[in-house]
């Protein structure tokens, strides 16, 4: 049994699939509430919908075209976890808070918020210490 003419057909529900996927990211970057949730909405529904898309290239194209594809496809597998990461954990560091109805906040936030409060003074008003700011670079020499 051939595919051949069942192709144009595959190829264009793989685009509609995608098209709808990439839709919903969007839908979904734009409504969410907080960062964590937007980049959920928009790492994996852009990843899947260019996926999808390479998939409905690859019953079209030849070979070469194919192989170059699977280049990006495997660039896409390889970077968009990363960059996810690196977003989360920009907004964690900047201490940016889940805002999501009934989320559950596991990243330790509420510790560190507690860890800096210093002891109440006699007025009953508690002081926040300056943020720990640590350093990657190379240590200064001392004046």
């Amino acid at each position: 049994m051939s595919f051949a003419p069942l192709a144009p057909w595959i190829v264009d529900a793989l685009v509609l699939l995608a098209l709808v996927v990439m839709t919903i990211g969007t839908i979904g970057i734009v409504t969410m509430p907080d960062i964590y949730t937007k980049l959920h909405a928009a790492s994996k529904a852009v990843f899947l919908g260019v996926i999808v898309l390479a998939i409905a290239t690859m019953f079209t194209a030849d070979s070469a075209f194919i192989l170059r594809v699977l280049v990006v496809c495997a660039a896409l597998v390889l970077t968009t976890p990363v960059a996810s990461h690196v977003i989360g954990r920009a907004a964690y560091l900047e201490r940016e808070h889940m805002s999501t109805p009934g989320a559950v906040d596991e990243s330790g936030h509420h510790l560190a918020d507690e860890e800096s409060l210093t002891p109440a003074p006699q007025d009953g008003v508690a002081q926040r210490r300056p943020p720990v700011v640590i350093s990657t670079g190379p240590a200064s020499p001392a004046d």
